[in-house]
């Protein structure tokens, strides 16, 4: 990547309107939660995310990391869905995984 790629914490859902899933990255609960630190838990009304983060890019690009569809939130290795408007996201949350360990 070209420039420093920096992100912002989101604290609540409000940016991921209109999101999709654009890819996945295997990983564990630990290791998101090392990089992006503590999660949000929304109260979905359908019940199929319960555990995300919500990323906003310097670039404005926007990534959700959630498990979907699961009864409790897996902590051991897990493929975790990635959000966005675009496939650079997935690029993106995966540079900071491996660069952060």
């Amino acid at each position: 990547m070209t420039t420093e790629l920096k992100f912002d914490k989101q604290t609540s859902t409000l940016n991921t309107n209109g999101t999709c899933l654009q890819g996945t990255v295997k990983t564990t609960f630990n290791a998101l939660e090392k990089v992006f630190g503590e999660p949000l838990y929304p109260k979905s009304g359908d019940g199929k995310v319960i555990c995300e983060w919500v990323l906003v890019f310097n670039d404005g690009a926007v990534a959700t990391i959630y498990c979907w569809k699961v009864q409790e939130v897996p902590m051991g290795e897990y493929e975790w869905h990635i959000g966005g408007h675009s496939e650079k996201v997935v690029e993106y949350v995966k540079h900071f995984l491996i660069h952060n360990k």
